[in-house]
């Protein structure tokens, strides 16, 4: 098995829409459920306001990280735009951390509380864009 921590960053400079309000945040949640379904085993999930933090695994290694993270960026976008809403301006790439199978649950507990820890929460339960679809292994 093969773990990945990303988070995928909208760019700061240019863009002033917010990824977890009701359009934006539920184009982001369709589309991670469709990641969950069909290319990786998605430990934790949230969307904040300007980030996106996923934790999961697949059984073989992706080649590029970068390129799975350009892929969910696009695919966000076309939600949005098949919504009429106008596609978000993303940092290139994504931040990727180090993460194997005895740091799995530290890195989940971190993505869950994210909304806590930005004040978007009082726990990470009353959080709507969050989730941890699978259990650890």
């Amino acid at each position: 098995m093969h773990f990945y921590n990303i988070t995928l960053m909208l760019n700061r400079a240019s863009e002033q829409r917010r990824l977890h309000t009701a359009t934006h945040g539920q184009a982001a949640r369709e589309v991670i459920e469709h990641i969950a379904r069909r290319h990786a085993k998605v430990y934790a999930w949230v969307v904040m306001p300007d980030h996106i933090h996923l934790l999961f695994s697949r059984a073989k290694p992706l080649a590029n990280v970068e390129k799975f993270a350009g892929r969910i960026k696009r695919l966000i976008n076309k939600a949005l735009a098949m919504r009429g809403l106008h596609k978000l301006k993303w940092r290139e790439g994504c931040v990727s951390y180090l993460v194997d199978a005895s740091t799995l649950a530290q890195a989940k507990q971190h993505i869950l509380a994210n909304p806590v820890r930005g004040g978007l929460a009082e726990t990470p339960d009353d959080y709507a864009l969050g989730g941890a679809p699978e259990p650890l292994p």
